[in-house]
C-alpha cells in the first residue's frame, strides 16, 4: 500500500498531499531528545521519519540503527516545504502555532527546534524566538542527512547546505511532469482517434524524461533546440513505424506542444535555476557591507552556496558566486541587519520587509513595493 501511495504522490506532486499535524515520536525520545519541525506534506513527513528511523529515505528498505527524536508536523496546506514556504503556506505563524499547540512544550525540557533549511524563505528564525521562546536553527536540505547532522551536533557540511539535482531527483521531476502530460495526451487522443492514445502517452513520458535529463545541458536557444529535436525524433519514429500522413502530423504537433509545455517553466520547477517567469527573474541580490556584521545566517540558509566565509582579517561575508543564485530570497528573509536586498540594473530595490511580507503565487507574482536608489529600504 505504501508503494502505491509513493507512486501516486510521485506522479501528482503538484497536487497537495496533506497528512495529520501534531507531534510524532520517532524511536524512544525523552525530554532532552531533539525536536524537528516540518510541513504536513505526506511524502516529506514519511521521508523524514524514514531517515530518522534509519531506513533508506528513497526506497525505505534497509533497516539501520535508528534515532530518537520528536517530529512536529506543522500545517503547510499539504505542500512540500520549499514551495509552501515560498508561497506563504509555511511561515513563521504556522511554526509558532505548531510549537504552541502541539503539546511538544510539555514533552521536552529544552526549547530548541530544527527547521528544514528550505523553509528559510518563509520562516524567520528570530521571529519564532520572539513570539514563542523557541530557539530555532535550520537543518540540512535533505532528510537523509538528518542522522549525520544530529550526530555532528548541528554542524552542516557544504553538501548538507546545498540543493542537488542528481539522476534520482531528475527522474522524480520527469515523472511529476510526464504522467499528467501522458494522461492528458491520451485522453484527448481517445476522444479524437483512440489508436493514437497509447503512442502519445508514451511520447509524453519520453519527452519529460529527456527534458529533465538533458535540457539544462543544451546550448542556447535551448528551448527551440529541445522542441525541434523532440519533433524530429517523433517524426522519425512514426515514419519508421509506417505511420501515414495523419500520424506524422499528429506526432509533429504533439511533440511541439509537449516541448513548449515542458520547457515553459523548467527553470522554475528545478532547484538549479531561478524561475524564468516570475517578476524578480531579472533582479539580483546585493550586499550592503556597511550593514553586515558577519552573522553568517545567509551562508547557513543559501541552498546554492552563493556566499563564502572570508579567511582574511575582514570577517564580513562575501557574495562570491552570484551566478548560482535562484532568487529564493532566503538570505534576505533571515538577515537580521537587512544587509541584503533584491535590486535590478536600474538600481530599484525590493526591500527586505516586502520579501518577508509578500510571497509568490503560482504565477510567480509578488505585490512588491519598489524603492528607487537612495530611498530607505
Amino acid at each position: 500500500m505504501s508503494s502505491v501511495r509513493d507512486a501516486l504522490q510521485m506522479a501528482f506532486r503538484l497536487v497537495p498531499w496533506p497528512t495529520e499535524t501534531g507531534v510524532r515520536a520517532i524511536g524512544n525520545p525523552d525530554e532532552w531528545s531533539p525536536v524537528l519541525v516540518t510541513g504536513n506534506y505526506d511524502l516529506s513527513v514519511r521521508r523524514v521519519v524514514a531517515a530518522l528511523e534509519g531506513l533508506d529515505a528513497w526506497l525505505v528498505v534497509a533497516a539501520l540503527e535508528g534515532l530518537d527524536a520528536w517530529l512536529v508536523v506543522a500545517p503547510s496546506s499539504g505542500i512540500n516545504v520549499w514551495c509552501a514556504a515560498s508561497g506563504g503556506h509555511f511561515g513563521t505563524s504556522q511554526v509558532v502555532t505548531a510549537l504552541k499547540t502541539s503539546g511538544i512544550a510539555e514533552r521536552v525540557r529544552h526549547r530548541r527546534a530544527i527547521l528544514p533549511q528550505l523553509a528559510a524563505t518563509g520562516v524567520r528564525a528570530r521571529d519564532v524566538m520572539r513570539r514563542c521562546g523557541w530557539r530555532t536553527r535550520f537543518g540540512p536540505v535533505r532528510a537523509e542527512d538528518l542522522p549525520a547532522y544530529l550526530d555532528a551536533d548541528g554542524k552542516k557540511t557544504d553538501a548538507m547546505r546545498c540543493v542537488s539535482f542528481d539522476a534520482r531527483e531528475r527522474l522524480e521531476m520527469a515523472v511529476m511532469s510526464g504522467v499528467p502530460a501522458a494522461l492528458l495526451a491520451a485522453g484527448l487522443a481517445a476522444l479524437v482517434h483512440p489508436p493514437f492514445a497509447l503512442p502519445l502517452a508514451g511520447l509524453a513520458l519520453i519527452a519529460a524524461i529527456a527534458c529533465y535529463g538533458v535540457y539544462d545541458r543544451l546550448p542556447q536557444p535551448r528551448r527551440a533546440l529541445f522542441t525541434a529535436g523532440l519533433a524530429a525524433s517523433a517524426l522519425a519514429i512514426t515514419a519508421f513505424s509506417g505511420g501515414g500522413t495523419a500520424a506524422l502530423l499528429t506526432a509533429a504537433s504533439a511533440a511541439v506542444l509537449l516541448g513548449a509545455g515542458l520547457t515553459f517553466d523548467y527553470s522554475g520547477s528545478t532547484p538549479i535555476e531561478g524561475g524564468s517567469h516570475f517578476e524578480e527573474r531579472a533582479w539580483h541580490v546585493v550586499l550592503d557591507k556597511e550593514r553586515c556584521e558577519s552573522l553568517y545566517t545567509c551562508w547557513e540558509v543559501c541552498p546554492e552556496a552563493c556566499f563564502e566565509k572570508p579567511t582574511g582579517e575582514d570577517r564580513r561575508i562575501e557574495l562570491a558566486r552570484e551566478d548560482r543564485c535562484v532568487r529564493c530570497g532566503a538570505c534576505i528573509v533571515q538577515c537580521a541587519l537587512d544587509a541584503l536586498a533584491f535590486q535590478n540594473d536600474a538600481g530599484d530595490r525590493v526591500p527586505p520587509a516586502t520579501i518577508r511580507r509578500y510571497k509568490l503565487n503560482l504565477l510567480g507574482q509578488r505585490k512588491i513595493e519598489r524603492t528607487s536608489p537612495g530611498a530607505p529600504a
